[in-house]
């Protein structure tokens, strides 16, 4: 119960932070997250598309190493067949940083 409290908490969070971020591309209007299974589910209605475009992510690693925060992801499904195929040569298992800032953050609450 206090983890799916937890999760909601830092899903609104983070969709706020994501809209501000994915402004000029679309709006993010739902993001689940699951801490304990590591996985995060959302939606985004991109700019110029009639459907909203579905994310999941089947597992999350958030690591430190050397000072830096890395995001790895995997199990990336999505609603669009060819972004399946992008997601799988561009972002699946690949390190992404984030900011110190952002990353401390997660840490304490993912």
């Amino acid at each position: 119960m206090l983890a799916k409290m937890k999760d909601a908490a830092l899903a609104k969070g983070a969709r706020i932070a994501i809209n501000r971020f994915i402004g000029d591309y679309g709006e993010m209007s739902r993001l689940r997250l699951d801490s304990v299974k590591k996985s995060i589910e959302t939606e985004v209605m991109l700019e110029g598309e009639r459907e909203p475009l579905t994310v999941h992510i089947g597992r999350y690693e958030l690591t430190e190493a050397d000072g830096r925060y890395l995001l790895r992801l995997y199990g990336i499904r999505t609603s669009r067949a060819w972004m399946d195929a992008l997601a799988a040569s561009y972002l699946e298992g690949k390190a992404f940083e984030i900011p110190a800032e952002y990353a401390k953050l997660l840490k304490v609450v993912v």
